[in-house]
């Protein structure tokens, strides 16, 4: 069966926010939208909320925890993140990542575009 890796930030046992690289979700055979054919599908899982943010040119995020666990999508331009292990990475437009450091000091993001960046916020608790 294929699976998908993405990035996702954690917060370790001492609260230090650290990159797992090799986060896998597998796909299984899934009955999604019948009567199409049948697709592969992740674990499905509730949202809590949608939220459709845009970041202006300049913004920057000092060291925050994630206000809760949430996919981050980027749909435009490139999103800049450091872990608090001093992990830095930058998201492109149809990547994302899976943020679950809602505790100790989290990590810093910050537009690192020359335009508005736009992302897709799903949280999932």
């Amino acid at each position: 069966m294929p699976a998908w890796t993405f990035l996702r930030l954690f917060a370790d046992d001492d609260g230090v926010t650290r990159v797992d690289t090799n986060f896998t979700q597998p796909l299984a055979t899934a009955d999604f939208a019948p009567p199409a054919p049948p697709v592969f599908s992740a674990r499905i899982s509730d949202a809590s909320a949608l939220v459709a943010l845009e970041l202006p040119v300049g913004w920057q995020g000092d060291w925050h925890p994630s206000p809760k666990e949430q996919w981050v999508i980027c749909l435009a331009d490139e999103m800049g993140y450091e872990a608090g292990d001093g992990t830095r990475f930058t998201l492109q437009p149809g990547t994302c990542i899976l943020t679950t450091d809602t505790r100790g000091r989290g990590h810093k993001s910050w537009n690192a575009s020359a335009v508005p960046v736009r992302l897709a916020l799903v949280q999932v608790t």
